[in-house]
């Protein structure tokens, strides 16, 4: 494995329209260097002549029944044989002259990825649509920056080189799109250095639709980020609940204040207050639930606790709240029957047992629905 400097992987399905051209400039550039090479053509079940193409220029092609972006390169790696792991898209967007750069940054700088940037290079007119260039990528970017404290420009770019050992160790495992932020988020969770160079795209060669889909794909990279992102939700859930929690305590037990013509503390408040602690009991949950299936993150000492209750505990927890909110249930009807099920202008007192009822119940059954998920994944 040793003897090859770099294994180049190109993804392809149904690309014979311009697989000569990126082998043709792919070879003439690293003939022109010393490296050991080995081109990989990872077909994806193309039904043109690529697979012919590809065979005429004597590189490696292997078959990826899986298909995806993501399979098709996870196959390519597995083939590879070389120190280092680099690919690009096939269809003649991506400057390849730039791949003795990348090589020779890693080699300087002991990166674990090099990322070819689009945004930080020339890009050619027409070759980005204005979506991807100004909407999609600067907040994809934004959000892995933010989320996973990157530094990067371009997180969509398709151009990238990495050591194998250092992609081993990131177990990335989408087989869409998203594969291509899955791989810069397990990287930067892995403390990995990753450099980029200017590089920008040309206008692609072909003559047939792309196969991103902007909207599917921008939106499946997005809730890829999202679910490698408990610990935003656990914080956001936790903060609503008891920020707005607090807030109708304080409510319900004042009386309404008026500032100019705004009247706050009365049931309005405490109706927000208690729609927004449900909403982040909701949130807490849900970040609960991706800490079962991401067993890299860990959550806080609170939740923690909570997402590993015995289950005598949580029988005992979930019969509290179940009998406080029959308490609830019967003593708003009660306070109905007393009036002969008439108009009902308690609302200050009822708001008190409907935050219990909506805010911990949704909590208590959102609890016990966790504890059968977990359950559920641990003994699989």
């Amino acid at each position: 494995m040793a003897d090859i400097d770099v294994s180049f992987i190109f993804p392809c399905l149904n690309e014979e329209k311009t697989i000569a051209f990126c082998l043709n400039e792919l070879k003439s550039v690293l003939q022109q260097t010393k490296l050991k090479y080995e081109i990989i053509i990872s077909d994806n079940g193309s039904t043109d002549k690529s697979i012919e193409i590809a065979n005429s220029f004597g590189v490696k092609v292997i078959n990826t029944p899986q298909r995806g972006y993501g399979a098709a390169l996870k196959n390519g790696f597995a083939h590879a044989q070389g120190k280092y792991l680099a690919f690009a898209d096939i269809d003649g967007s991506y400057p390849l002259e730039f791949l003795p750069e990348m090589y020779k940054t890693a080699e300087e700088t002991n990166a674990d990825m090099v990322v070819a940037s689009r945004m930080k290079g020339k890009i050619e007119p027409n070759a980005m649509p204005f979506l991807h260039r100004y909407l999609g990528t600067p907040i994809l970017t934004f959000l892995i920056n933010l989320l996973f404290r990157g530094k990067l420009s371009d997180c969509n770019s398709g151009f990238r080189l990495m050591k194998r050992s250092a992609y081993e160790q990131w177990h990335a495992a989408s087989n869409g799109m998203e594969f291509a932020s899955e791989l810069l988020i397990k990287a930067l969770k892995h403390k990995a250095k990753i450099v980029e160079i200017p590089a920008g795209l040309r206008v692609d060669k072909r003559d047939c639709k792309p196969h991103l889909n902007t909207w599917n794909d921008g939106m499946r990279h997005l809730l890829f980020i999202l679910s490698e992102s408990p610990r935003l939700f656990e914080a956001a859930g936790g903060l609503l609940f008891i920020c707005f929690s607090l807030l109708f305590a304080a409510a319900s037990f004042s009386s309404p204040i008026t500032i100019g013509r705004m009247r706050i503390f009365d049931y309005h408040t405490q109706l927000i207050c208690i729609s927004m602690a449900t909403i982040g009991v909701q949130i807490w949950l849900f970040s609960a639930m991706l800490y079962l299936f991401k067993s890299s993150d860990t959550p806080s000492k609170i939740s923690g606790y909570f997402i590993n209750l015995k289950e005598d505990k949580l029988f005992f927890i979930f019969c509290c709240i179940l009998l406080l909110m029959v308490y609830c249930f019967i003593s708003v009807f009660m306070t109905w029957s007393s009036l002969n099920f008439g108009t009902l202008n308690m609302l200050y007192v009822i708001l008190r047992y409907v935050y219990v009822i909506s805010v911990l119940g949704s909590g208590a059954l959102g609890l016990l629905i966790l504890h059968i998920v977990r359950n559920i994944v641990r003994n699989r």
